[in-house]
Order: C-alpha cells, then structure tokens, then sequence
C-alpha cells in the first residue's frame, strides 16, 4: 500500500482517493466514515503499539511519535498532564534493555522525567530521528489519546485527564466514561497489552474502530 501510496504522489492523485480492499471487511466501516477519518488528520497518543498499529490497519498516516515504543502506567499519565511542554523537551539517551522477542538490545531515551522505551529500534540513531520527525507532524486540534491499565487508580487519573476522545482499556468493569473493558476470561490468559495490540491488529475488534476514532463513541462487537 505504501509503493501505491507514493506512486499516487508523484501523480498527484488524492490519497483519499486510494482504499485498501481489506479495510472495506473491516466491522463498521462505511465510505462516508472513513473518508471522515482520513480527513480528519487524527494525531494518536498512545501508551504502546497500539496506535501505530491501528493506524496501520486503517491505512492511516503515523501522525504521532507514539509508536513502535510504550511507556510505563503512571510516567505516561505524567506526560499526558502536559504534552506540549513534553514534545518541546530533547530526547537523551538512558541506557539499553533486551527485547527477548526480537533479540537485539533496544534504547531508552528520557524526554524530560519520562522514560520512553523505544523497544521496535535495534538502530539507536533511527530511533532519534524518527521520533523528531514524526513529532512535527502532531495534530493539537484533533487527538485521540488511549492507554490500558489494570489499576483503578491509574484509570481515575487517566479520565481526569481534559481530553475529548479518551480511551483506556481495562479487564475490569467501571462506570468512568474513558473506561473500555476487556474481559480477560475469554482470551485464555493472555496479558492486557497484547489482547489491546491484537485489537490494534484487528484480530478481533472488540469496538468499532471508525466510532472510536472518530468521536471516542464506545460501539461494542462482541459480548463481553
């Protein structure tokens, strides 16, 4: 899609002319909804993979340095009090970890007090320049911040947060309105980070992914 992508560049064809045949097979999807997504330039902030992936998986443009890395609970709830002043920070770099499913040695950069560990990047130098690359490209006017947490409290911190579309999923069940459950029961014992990629990934969705980016509105697909 990307070699297709640029090809339509250099024509000068619209991208949102261009529509990835399985997005079509995705639950919810109608034309006019997303021609709205695409449109609507949408930054995501995201705790892990997640949002690269569902961006991925919608055809949509990474508009958001959150990728391909996470945070911890309460150092991204620290960021999220105060992003802008966060994005204006220089990243330095902490020191390296083991990615035992990839098996390279990744960096950990601080932005600020914040630890960001870019666990996709064995390329410390690409890591740096692809974080202050997509960095320019953040939408302020339309964003969608999402995390998970199995912490009530992280959670009552996370819906505090004044944000318009703000999702946190969580294997428990709560009134917060920011609060998606998962049930963990029905997933055989697969931790909350990787049932919350695999949405990502589609596999499956357990919300309407067009309802969730566009407005933050909570259309459940499966019995939960």
């Amino acid at each position: 899609m990307s070699k297709i992508t640029q090809a339509a560049r250099q024509l000068r064809l619209p991208e949102e002319k261009l529509l990835g045949d399985w997005i079509v097979t995705i639950p919810g999807f109608t034309l006019e909804k997303y021609r709205k997504l695409q449109r609507s330039r949408l930054s995501i902030i995201s705790k892990n993979c997640f949002g690269g992936l569902i961006s991925h998986t919608l055809g949509l443009p990474f508009r958001s340095p959150f990728v391909n890395m996470y945070l911890n609970d309460k150092e991204y709830i620290r960021f999220l009090r105060a992003p802008r002043v966060y994005m204006e920070e220089h990243l330095h770099f902490k020191e390296t970890a083991w990615q035992s499913a990839l098996k390279f040695n990744y960096p950990i950069f601080t932005l600020g007090n914040v630890d960001l560990n870019m666990n996709h990047y064995r390329d410390f130098d690409e890591a740096k320049k692809t974080w202050y690359r997509r960095r320019e490209k953040i939408n302020w006017y339309n964003l969608f911040v999402t995390g998970y947490t199995e912490s009530e409290e992280v959670l009552s911190e996370f819906d505090a947060l004044p944000y318009g579309k703000k999702v946190c999923f969580v294997p428990f069940k709560s009134d917060l309105d920011s609060a998606w459950y998962i049930n963990l029961e029905i997933n055989d014992g697969v931790p909350l980070w990787e049932i919350v990629n695999r949405y990502g990934n589609g596999a499956p969705f357990y919300y309407d992914p067009f309802d969730m980016l566009l407005y933050g509105k909570k259309t459940q697909l499966i019995d939960m």
